[in-house]
């Protein structure tokens, strides 16, 4: 009994891996035209698309309040779905080579970041983090988290980077949480 039911779980694994992927290609590929459109527009406000997740359409816009790491001001969006309550706080830390982004709600907390060309998730340093630890991976969706590592090789502009970064973060929440997100 313990033999068919391990192959059960892979299969739901399996299945909910493939379903992911798919969306995730979707995503890109609706982001790729959205976001060359948003940067042809320069009195364009938001950056706005839809998630392909039960969190709905998205909208990134300035923030009014600065994210502050350290003791320094960071640029700082919010991040909004239809679907949702709350917003997620952004904050962009330039790097070298590329942008990083950490992302913060009041029950989540998490990092994007670009090593070595490549852009993924990450989880939050302990010098950023304002979430316990086992409250942070309670929230934290293990399989998403784990596709997420590498999202794209290719360097993009810090809208791209932000699009990317809003059709992706849905699928790092536990479906119990997404609920009351």
């Amino acid at each position: 009994m313990l033999h068919i039911f391990e192959l059960k779980t892979i299969k739901t694994v399996t299945m909910k891996t493939k379903f992911f992927i798919i969306t995730l290609c979707l995503a890109v590929a609706c982001l790729g035209v959205d976001a060359k459109n948003k940067s042809k527009t320069k009195t364009a406000k938001a950056i706005t698309g839809k998630s392909l997740s039960n969190f709905g359409e998205y909208s990134i816009s300035k923030s009014g309040q600065a994210m502050v790491i350290k003791g320094e001001e960071l640029k700082t969006y919010e991040l909004a779905y239809e679907n949702t309550d709350n917003t997620v706080q952004i904050g962009v830390i330039p790097e070298k080579n590329c942008t990083n982004f950490i992302l913060k709600t009041d029950k989540f907390e998490i990092e994007y970041v670009c090593n070595k060309g490549v852009f993924g998730v990450k989880k939050i340093r302990k010098a950023y983090m304002d979430i316990p630890k086992d409250m942070n991976e309670a929230v934290l969706d293990k399989v998403g988290y784990y596709s997420q590592r590498v999202i794209t090789q290719n360097p993009k502009t810090e809208e791209e980077l932000l699009g990317l970064i809003a059709c992706y973060f849905p699928s790092l929440i536990k479906d119990q949480y997404k609920k009351t997100f």
